[in-house]
């Protein structure tokens, strides 16, 4: 696994996933992505197509979840920001309070 895996795969395991679950979904996930010619749209249908009607609001309450996990690890992984960046942000806030 990568280390990006590896956070992903510890931070599942903090909830009570065990390891088995964890390669045996990622396994199943892995088979329907290696099929050629294979669009995120095409990846959706197969997995969603394998849920029975129970499973299906579980599913979707776990995109949404992972979507905001997402969102989330994208506005913590932002760059500090450069020096320049920091000057042209001083010089917004000058002009902002001298207008």
């Amino acid at each position: 696994m990568s280390g990006y895996d590896d956070d992903v795969s510890a931070f599942l395991k903090g909830f009570g996933f065990s390891e088995e679950e964890l390669c045996a979904v990622i396994d199943e996930l892995d088979s329907y992505r290696s099929i050629p010619g294979t669009t995120i749209g095409r990846y959706m249908n197969r997995v969603v197509n394998t849920l029975i009607e129970e499973e299906r609001t579980a599913f979707l309450k776990g995109i949404i979840v992972g979507a905001a996990v997402r969102k989330a690890a994208d506005v913590l992984a932002e760059p500090d920001l450069t020096d320049e960046e920091k000057r042209i942000d001083h010089e917004i806030e000058k002009l902002r309070f001298s207008g």
